[in-house]
């Protein structure tokens, strides 16, 4: 009854769900295969590694009597 009122390009088309396409696995996915299945992805940076500043978090340890 819904979809009655929604005009034509409005209306679902398919289910975005689906059944990894790899043998015996039943994982669903968005699209292609699921991550165990995905083949590995190497990231090359043009301009070498973007820099990352580490973190130093002091700890303070406060004892508590108990």
């Amino acid at each position: 009854m819904q979809n009655e009122s929604l005009p034509d390009w409005m209306r679902p088309r398919g289910t975005m769900l689906s059944v990894c396409p790899e043998p015996g696995c039943t994982t669903l996915t968005m699209g292609g295969t699921c991550v165990e299945h995905d083949p590995p992805v190497t990231v090359t940076f043009t301009r070498g590694r973007p820099y990352v500043a580490e973190v130093a978090a002091e700890t303070v340890r406060v004892s508590v009597a108990g």
